[in-house]
């Protein structure tokens, strides 16, 4: 899963397990009869709403024959339930296709050039 990502993008950050002494959840990926078809791995960095350490999504990526399915919104539901069980207070992504997030109820919070920042409404603080 960890070469696709390189693939689709120049540089992908490692995964870890903690940043900063903070737990990062562990990647999600996703099978078709046995067979990898997707991925969705987690980073942590600033909260741009809290200015603290938040879970982020790094990457998601669904292999290009099985895209069209719903498997990329199904990562990004399992990461809103894990995140949230984590007692996490909010989960956040930055994206070129903001349109894959929002049509699952995130709301953009910031723009970036053609990149933005989106909030899952399903994880927030209290």
């Amino acid at each position: 899963m960890y070469q696709w990502f390189e693939s689709e993008w120049d540089e992908v950050e490692p995964l870890a397990a903690t940043k900063d002494g903070q737990v990062i959840p562990n990647p999600i990926v996703a099978l078709k009869g046995g067979e990898l078809v997707g991925g969705l791995v987690f980073t942590r960095f600033l909260s741009l709403m809290t200015q603290r350490q938040a879970v982020w999504i790094n990457a998601v990526f669904v292999n290009p024959e099985n895209r069209k399915q719903g498997i990329s919104a199904q990562l990004i539901n399992h990461a809103e339930k894990i995140v949230k069980e984590m007692l996490e207070p909010e989960l956040l992504v930055f994206t070129h296709i903001p349109v894959l997030y929002s049509n699952l109820e995130w709301k953009v919070i910031a723009t970036h050039d053609d990149h933005f920042v989106l909030n899952s409404s399903l994880v927030q603080s209290a």
